[in-house]
């Protein structure tokens, strides 16, 4: 699991709102809400920029603990398990996507599959040892298998995908989440500190 955590010196937002320094709970807690709203954004345009997955399969692990008045600090998580590289991503990140009609190690067919991660790369042929291939689970899913060598007696086992998380790390997504929240959030900060300020002079 992997945390990101925007968090202000509350005593620095006491001092700017002076006799109104009561309301830096509430002025901290609206600016962070806000900004994470906007690193959420950032985080599934990057990476579904930079990989071959779908908007929503980055929406469903995302999760938020937002800020309150009592504790101004806004925390989102992410967590995810492997899925199997089959089913992981947009419908062309595993070619071809019908079941082999032989497994063999030796003559299989198709030949070999292709997947595709990134998007700025070529599908990657599957070519190694023992080859994986595409078959039909006994839970009825299609999925991507691979023998435990290269004997056509060999026990079969899913070949997994990247876990969501990990793709998370990647530096350009990183990168991109904190340079959008970090502005989003001082932009509203200072919003949010002259509103009070403004609303206690009119």
């Amino acid at each position: 699991m992997i945390s990101a955590t925007i968090t202000v010196s509350e005593e620095e937002i006491r001092k700017r709102l002076g006799n109104l320094a009561k309301k830096s709970g509430s002025v901290i807690s609206r600016a962070a809400n806000r900004s994470i709203n906007t690193g959420k954004k950032a985080i599934k345009q990057e990476t579904t920029k930079v990989y071959n997955v779908k908007v929503r399969d980055v929406e469903n692990i995302l999760k938020v603990k937002r800020a309150t008045v009592a504790n101004p600090v806004v925390r989102m998580t992410f967590s995810d398990y492997h899925r199997n590289l089959y089913g992981f991503g947009n419908a062309d990140n595993v070619k071809p996507r019908f079941p082999v009609r032989s497994s063999s190690p030796y003559n299989p067919e198709p030949g070999y599959v292709k997947a595709k991660v990134k998007r700025a790369n070529s599908s990657t042929p599957l070519d190694g040892r023992p080859k994986p291939f595409v078959q039909i689970a006994k839970n009825g899913y299609v999925l991507l298998f691979q023998r435990t060598s290269d004997d056509s007696r060999a026990p079969i086992r899913g070949v997994a995908a990247p876990a969501m998380p990990q793709i998370l790390k990647n530096d350009e997504v990183i990168a991109r989440f904190n340079r959008d929240t970090y502005s989003m959030f001082n932009k509203r900060l200072n919003h949010e500190i002259e509103q009070v300020l403004k609303g206690a002079n009119s």
